[in-house]
C-alpha cells in the first residue's frame, strides 16, 4: 500500500487543465482568424474581449515554461539574440519561444495581431513587447498608468480615463470592432463574478486547517488571469468553491497535518512547486500570499461608461502601482486575517518591481505584526538562478522559531 502523500490534490484540477485546453484552442482559432491579442497580465482585459478581440497571456506562457523544466533553455533562446540574463525571465523566455517555436515543447504563443500593455505592474512590459513587435509586426498598444501615492486623485482618474478611451480606439480601427452597451455590461459582469468568487475562495483559507495551500492557489488562479470575462471562468470558481467549502465543513485541510502557517510574498518559482509540498510534510502550509491576492479589483457599471470609469479606477489601483508602504499594508493584514506565524519572502531576480525593497518590508512587516519572516532569492522561470539547497537553509532557520 502506497505512502498517503502529506498533501490533498483538489478535484477542480480535472476542470482547470479542460480550461487551459480551451483557452489554447481558442487562442490559436483566434490567430488564425485575426483577432488575436497578447496582453500583460494587469491589462484591463475585459475591453477587448468585450470587443471580440481574444486575450491570451505571455506571463501565463512563461509560467507553462518554467513548470515545464525548459526555463533555461527557452531564456537562453533570448539570450542568443543578445538579450542579457538580467532581464525578465518571462520576457526572455517570450522572445525567445516567439523566435524558435518550434524548438518548445510547451508554452510558445500563436502570432498576435496586437500587443496590449499596461504598465502597472512594471515598465519593462513596453520594451519587451516592442521586441515582439520586431518580431511579428503587431503593433503595440500602452496603457499608461502613473504610480499612485495614496489614492487617486481626480487629474490622475482622468488621464487614465483618456486612456481606457484611446484604447477603445486602437481597438476598433485595428479590428474594425465596435464596444457596445450590452456586450460591454455582459462581460464585466462575468468578469466581476469570477473576482467575487475567487476572493470567497481565498477568503476560505483564515480557516484552520486551511483548505488551499500556496501550490493549489497558484494553479487555479490561472483562469482569473486569463479567462475573466468569460463564463466557463465563473463556471470553475462556482465548482473550486463549492470544494473548498466542503473541506472547510468537514474539517479538511490542504496538507494533512497543519502546524505552521505562512505567507508568501511574490511569483512563485514555477518549476519547483513541489517545493510547498515538501513543507507540507513538516505540517507548513501557506494560507495566504500577496501574489493571488492581487486579482481581486472587480470592474463594476451598467453601461459602457461606467465601465470604462471602473477600468480607469480599478486598474490603476494595483498595489504594484503604489508605494512600498501599500505592499507592507497589505502584507500585514493578511497576516492578522490568516493569523499566520510568519512569512517567506521570494526575492525574484526576474521581477524587480515585486522585489524591490523587501529587505526594508521584512523589518518593517515583523515590526508591525510581531511575527518572524524571511527573504530567500531566486527567479521564476530560470532554474539557473535557483539554489534549492540555499533556500532550504534559510527557510530551516525561519522554522526553527517554531519549534
Amino acid at each position: 500500500m502506497s505512502e498517503e502523500k502529506p498533501y490533498r490534490r483538489l478535484e477542480s484540477q480535472d476542470l482547470l487543465q479542460q480550461i487551459a485546453f480551451r483557452h489554447g484552442l481558442e487562442a490559436m482559432a483566434a490567430s488564425e482568424e485575426g483577432r488575436l491579442a497578447w496582453v500583460t497580465s494587469g491589462f484591463p482585459v475585459e475591453i477587448p474581449l468585450a470587443m471580440d478581440v481574444f486575450p491570451t497571456y505571455p506571463e501565463q506562457a512563461g509560467a507553462i515554461i518554467g513548470a515545464s523544466k525548459i526555463g533555461p533553455e527557452v531564456c537562453g533562446f533570448g539570450e542568443d539574440l543578445g538579450y542579457s540574463q538580467e532581464l525578465c525571465s518571462y520576457a526572455r523566455s517570450s522572445i525567445g519561444s516567439t523566435d524558435r517555436p518550434e524548438d518548445v515543447s510547451m508554452g510558445a504563443l500563436p502570432t498576435p495581431q496586437a500587443l496590449l500593455a499596461c504598465n502597472n505592474i512594471c515598465g519593462t512590459v513596453l520594451k519587451w513587447y516592442d521586441a515582439i513587435s520586431e518580431m511579428t509586426g503587431a503593433p503595440v498598444h500602452l496603457l499608461d498608468t502613473p504610480p499612485l501615492e495614496g489614492e487617486q486623485l481626480p487629474h490622475h482618474r482622468a488621464y487614465v480615463r483618456r486612456g481606457v478611451d484611446r484604447l477603445v480606439e486602437f481597438l476598433a480601427d485595428t479590428f474594425n470592432t465596435r464596444l457596445e452597451d450590452e456586450e460591454a455590461t455582459r462581460v464585466a459582469n462575468l468578469s466581476s463574478q469570477a473576482i467575487r468568487l475567487w476572493t470567497k475562495v481565498l477568503e476560505t483559507c483564515v480557516n484552520k486547517p486551511s483548505p488551499l495551500n500556496c501550490a493549489d492557489r497558484f494553479l487555479t488562479m490561472a483562469p482569473v488571469v486569463s479567462s475573466r470575462g468569460m463564463e466557463h471562468c465563473v463556471e470553475f470558481y462556482e465548482a473550486l468553491l463549492a470544494e473548498v467549502e466542503g473541506r472547510v465543513k468537514e474539517g479538511i485541510g490542504a496538507i494533512r497535518n497543519e502546524k505552521t502557517r505562512l505567507l508568501w510574498d511574490n511569483i512563485p518559482p514555477w518549476f519547483i512547486l513541489r517545493f510547498f509540498n515538501q513543507l507540507a510534510a513538516r505540517g507548513v502550509v501557506f494560507p495566504a500570499d500577496t501574489y493571488t491576492h492581487a486579482w481581486s479589483g472587480a470592474v463594476e457599471g451598467s453601461d459602457t461608461a461606467s465601465i470604462l470609469d471602473g477600468v480607469s479606477e480599478v486598474y490603476s489601483d494595483v498595489y504594484l502601482n503604489k508605494g512600498l508602504e501599500a505592499k507592507v499594508d497589505k502584507m500585514c493584514e493578511l497576516i492578522k486575517d490568516y493569523d499566520l506565524d510568519g512569512f517567506v519572502m521570494f526575492s525574484v531576480r526576474s521581477c524587480k518591481r515585486y522585489s524591490l525593497g523587501q529587505l526594508v518590508s521584512k523589518e518593517m512587516v515583523t515590526e508591525r505584526t510581531g511575527v518572524p519572516g524571511v527573504v530567500i532569492e531566486g527567479d521564476m522561470v530560470d532554474s539557473r538562478l535557483f539554489s534549492e539547497a540555499q533556500v532550504q537553509t534559510r527557510v530551516d532557520a525561519l522554522l526553527e522559531m517554531f519549534v
